[in-house]
């Protein structure tokens, strides 16, 4: 399992940190950093996801990674 920090913008619709760990705590780690770096900043959302690899990820969580065109052609099939 592989553990990935992400921090987008959802103002602007943009990933602005991606980090990938080793292990779970190292992850929480620095979600807690970044949480701090960002605090009062509502339209910043930073999660530690899991996933097998960083192509699961973009699919279960495609919101992050790519444009709402992108993700309605993803949808339409």
């Amino acid at each position: 399992m592989t553990h990935f920090l992400l921090v987008y913008d959802r103002d602007a619709g943009q990933l602005l940190r991606k980090e990938v760990f080793v292990n779970s705590s190292d992850a929480m780690q620095a979600r807690f950093r970044a949480e701090s770096e960002f605090a009062g900043r509502r339209e910043i959302e930073v999660v530690a996801l899991d996933a097998e690899s960083e192509e699961e990820l973009r699919r279960t969580h495609g919101r992050y990674f790519f444009s709402l065109a992108e993700l309605a052609g993803r949808m339409a099939g």
